[in-house]
């Protein structure tokens, strides 16, 4: 019996032993993960294997930093960089209590329970590893809409016209335009959409913002068309003409310098230069007086009419009254000039284009010489068109002869004493009959031509004075 008793006792010693033995190898098994997580767990893609609780915290919050600050777009316009977002500003952010929460569910695996859970855990672990996941907020346009509606102010802005400033007759560019300014309107909504986007598929980068441009209604080329340059007339100033004449030119062109015709208003030459008197800054010099060549208060303002009429014919303007001279003058072509007098002649013509005129006259250098001078009147309005040009052609219909020649009886004897002296005191010369047109280039081109006036320049016979005094005798 004591055999027996002794043997039962020692095969319960030896279960015992057995029992512990294995007790302790399980333990073993679980010793290496006593403060650490268990294979196979992760969190957001982060292998806790073997770290601790703090090491497995500090690197899921520096994953999650960085997935907070991975996605960043920069919004641009012009190189100019309004702000930089990111999922902060956006409103999507990952609660660290969840991060907490998320550590310690991970850590439950094998560490809760008894020694065959915690075992039973750590081989389920191997067929099916466990992953979880930290979750970010909702994005929210919040901020967002904060952020473009200050954008959009800086954006958002009424286009302002070009419009003509200043008329300076005087300048190279006569006119100054204050140039138009371009508006622009930014979709907010549209900018938002797109970024929202980009937000959710993680797309970083630059968004390059596009403001909607609003064009300005006028721009300086409208005006530069208002302000085209229709026409020029110049007249050549003999080297001859006297000083005297030479500041009559200068009086009247100054007069008509910086002139504005409305549309529909008349321009008129005496009523702009005025009477040609002394009171009025002219000066005695030859004038054309029904052919002959006499002096005159205003001599050489004629060649300003011609100026203007030049200018004015191929402006294209409807020439009101203009009248030519009595004999052909240096400063132009026959059919081409305009004379006028203070009280009976006047040029006139009208604004017949859509918009108002801006005349300039100057005394000016004939190109490449400062010691020869002409007249230049030029007038700026409404283009023609483009390439569009008028020019005036003269032919001549008739050649009129002089007839016999002038006698006049010199009884004041003085320029001939006896009838046999003769003293000529002008020249014979032929006259014509001119026909003048205007043609319109288009593409230079002749386009059209209509006739415009046909002047008579009369014949001028030779003249002379013969002595009225007979002789007493004759010596042979």
């Amino acid at each position: 019996m004591l055999l027996v008793v002794l043997g039962v006792a020692a095969t319960l010693m030896i279960t015992a032993q057995n029992r512990r033995n294995a007790e302790a190898a399980r333990m073993e098994v679980l010793a290496p993960y006593a403060q650490t997580y268990l294979p196979n767990i992760s969190l957001d893609g982060i292998s806790l294997t073997g770290l601790t609780r703090a090491e497995a915290e500090a690197a899921v919050t520096r994953r999650v930093s960085e997935r907070q600050n991975g996605w960043s777009l920069a919004l641009t316009y012009g190189g100019h960089t309004f702000t930089t977002l990111n999922y902060d500003l956006m409103g999507m952010t990952t609660d660290a209590s969840q991060v907490r929460e998320l550590l310690d569910r991970a850590y439950s695996y094998g560490h809760t329970g008894t020694v065959d859970e915690r075992l039973a855990a750590l081989e389920a672990l191997q067929d099916q590893p466990v992953s979880l996941y930290t979750t970010q907020s909702e994005l929210s346009d919040e901020n967002l809409n904060s952020i473009l509606s200050q954008i959009a102010a800086y954006f958002n802005k009424s286009p302002t016209d070009a419009y003509l400033s200043a008329f300076d007759p005087d300048a190279t560019d006569p006119f100054i335009i204050v140039p138009e300014v371009n508006g622009a309107s930014f979709d907010v909504a549209q900018a938002r959409d797109e970024i929202m986007r980009r937000a959710a598929a993680g797309e970083s980068g630059n968004y390059e913002l596009s403001p909607t441009p609003i064009p300005a209604g006028v721009t300086t080329a409208d005006i530069r068309k208002q302000v085209t340059l229709l026409s020029s007339g110049t007249t050549l100033i003999a080297t001859t003409s006297p000083e005297g004449r030479n500041s009559n030119i200068r009086i009247a062109m100054e007069k008509i310098n910086g002139k504005v015709l409305n549309q529909g208003d008349t321009f008129s030459f005496n009523s702009v230069v005025g009477k040609r008197t002394e009171e009025n800054g002219f000066v005695e010099a030859i004038e054309y007086v029904y052919g002959a060549e006499v002096p005159g208060i205003g001599g050489g303002v004629c060649q300003v009419s011609t100026t203007v009429y030049l200018a004015a014919v191929t402006a294209n303007l409807d020439i009101l009254q203009r009248s030519p001279h009595s004999m052909k003058v240096s400063y132009t072509e026959l059919g081409q000039d305009a004379t006028v007098s203070s009280n009976r002649l006047d040029l006139s013509f009208r604004n017949s284009t859509t918009g108002p005129l801006y005349i300039t006259a100057h005394v000016e250098n004939q190109p490449n010489t400062k010691k020869r001078f002409q007249c230049t009147v030029r007038i700026y309005g409404p283009s023609m068109g483009d390439n569009v040009r008028y020019q005036l052609r003269s032919e001549v219909d008739d050649v009129l002869l002089p007839g016999d020649p002038i006698l006049r009886k010199d009884t004041d004897g003085q320029y001939v004493e006896y009838e046999d002296e003769m003293y000529q005191f002008q020249t014979g010369r032929d006259g014509y009959v001119i026909t003048t047109y205007l043609d319109r280039y288009v593409d230079g081109q002749v386009a059209s031509s209509r006739r415009i006036s046909t002047d008579t320049y009369r014949a001028i016979s030779d003249g002379y004075y013969v002595g009225v005094k007979p002789r007493d005798e004759f010596y042979y």
